[in-house]
């Protein structure tokens, strides 16, 4: 079973790092409750935009919908990012895809995997037709204290050198990390810079340009549309349908098995096959 790499370090970082603004203001930390709520408290004291903070381990990270986020020491990446640039309206909701192209577009640039994304921000590896989880978002829209200025916490995990035996066994079917899926250890610190390179070229367009060329990119790498799928909704319904398009802000077109259009908005979507 592979152990823990060398704690990451400014020194492993800022060699790979060619950012202007993401990660200028950079926290390591060995443990946190969750690395949103600490950069939460950051912005809150006036922390600048791109300020980054990444944790060797999370005690209570989280997910999507209440869920935790298994966090082991040393093994993955929990990073979050705060962003305060004022985004035109209609490209905030797309925020968390605008993440997840960043999370694909750096895995793909240190891999060869086919690397593909499920609505809206999980990052899946696809082996023999089936994807399994590389990684997870979770954005918080939080006041940052200073006027009525809102600001972004980007929280990002992703599976780098976590062995089979590390996940929990209900998540080894569904769940899968770097090191799983190509055979060998891929450093952290390298695909920590290019993560953040890829989200700053993304936030800086979006930020002058909107979100056509977001959604597009984010469109042509979802592995949601055109797929049967079921939608778990918050609370306990299940709708089943074609996921076809996704909508001016983001949410994903259902077409039900009777032929109504719905948009969902918040939900756990499952891939039928």
């Amino acid at each position: 079973m592979t152990g823990p790499a060398a704690p990451l370090s400014l020194d492993a970082i800022r060699p790979h790092l060619a950012t202007r603004v993401i990660g200028t203001t950079l926290h390591l930390h060995d443990q946190v409750d969750s690395t949103n709520r600490v950069l939460a408290a950051l912005a809150h004291e006036g922390a600048p935009d791109g300020t980054v903070v990444v944790a060797e381990s999370q005690t209570a990270g989280r997910g999507r919908l209440g869920r935790t986020w298994v966090s082991p020491r040393g093994l993955n990446l929990y990073v979050s990012i705060l962003l305060t640039r004022a985004l035109p309206p209609e490209t905030v909701t797309w925020t968390p895809m605008l993440a997840a192209v960043a999370v694909l577009r750096a895995i793909r640039a240190l891999t060869t995997l086919n690397v593909r994304l499920k609505w809206p921000n999980d990052v899946l590896a696809i082996r023999n037709g089936v994807g399994r989880k590389l990684a997870g978002i979770l954005v918080d829209a939080i006041g940052t204290g200073s006027g009525s200025r809102r600001a972004m916490v980007v929280g990002i995990g992703i599976n780098v050198n976590m062995p089979a035996a590390a996940f929990p066994e209900e998540l080894r079917a569904t769940a899968s990390s770097l090191l799983i899926e190509t055979g060998s250890s891929v450093d952290r610190g390298q695909l920590l810079a290019a993560l953040l390179d890829e989200l700053e070229r993304l936030y800086d367009h979006a930020c002058t340009h909107g979100p056509g060329d977001i959604a597009a990119a984010y469109q042509a790498a979802c592995d949601t549309i055109g797929k049967p799928v079921q939608v778990e909704l918050i609370g306990s319904e299940q709708i089943e349908g074609t996921a076809e398009v996704l909508a001016p802000d983001g949410a994903l077109r259902l077409r039900t098995k009777n032929g109504k259009v719905l948009e969902i908005r918040a939900g756990n979507v499952v891939h039928l096959r």
